[in-house]
């Protein structure tokens, strides 16, 4: 299992390239914006300690985490990344399409129209996915308390945030209701039952 300050430079790693993804995407599309930016810079204030908390804590805390040079524990990190990279892919993927309608914030832009292409064919919210799948495979990489905490926060928190922006997107946006009938909220169906609503 790696450990340490190598698990600290590959969580680092991770953050930078997440951000900095994050930030060239955000550049690209708020210039097709109607208003303001899709950052939301108080939830960057409290992101970036956090951060740097996650980031240093293997190497200056180990004791909030769990060590072990048992296969498994390599083999739980090699999981982990496989899973972070599938979750960056989706990320990526749901924000191309999403294109300037996507914010940190619960927000309708003037001239939203429903997006139904992409991952969002399949599924309502292909962003809180990939950020509960980033969580998972972040605990998996670094399995301890404060990721552990992550975790939790991530769930309740988008979980909440998914519920206000499915509201706001019935009152405001045509067709979003039956879409939001017709298709799943996180997880792509392996199968088609036409005659069942979904609300999962």
């Amino acid at each position: 299992m790696i450990t340490g300050v190598s698990q600290s430079l590959i969580i680092l790693a991770i953050v930078v390239i997440f951000y900095g993804v994050d930030s060239l995407l955000i550049r690209h599309f708020d210039q097709r914006r109607a208003y303001g930016s899709s950052r939301n810079w108080g939830y960057t204030a409290i992101a970036v300690p956090c951060a740097i908390f996650l980031i240093v804590q293997p190497a200056l805390f180990p004791g909030l985490g769990i060590r072990t040079q048992a296969w498994w524990g390599l083999a739980l990190q090699i999981i982990g990344l496989l899973l972070l990279v599938a979750a960056f892919a989706l990320y990526w993927w749901g924000r191309w399409h999403l294109g300037q309608f996507y914010g940190e914030r619960v927000e309708i832009q003037p001239g939203q129209y429903l997006v139904t292409d992409g991952p969002y064919k399949y599924i309502r919210h292909p962003l809180y996915t990939a950020y509960f799948s980033m969580a998972i495979a972040m605990l998996f990489i670094n399995p301890s308390l404060p990721m552990l905490l992550v975790v939790i926060y991530a769930f309740v928190d988008f979980s909440m945030a998914t519920r206000r922006e499915e509201k706001l997107l019935v009152e405001k946006l045509p067709g979003y209701a039956d879409y939001l009938a017709r298709t799943p909220r996180y997880l792509p169906r392996l199968w088609r039952n036409t005659n069942s609503l979904s609300t999962d």
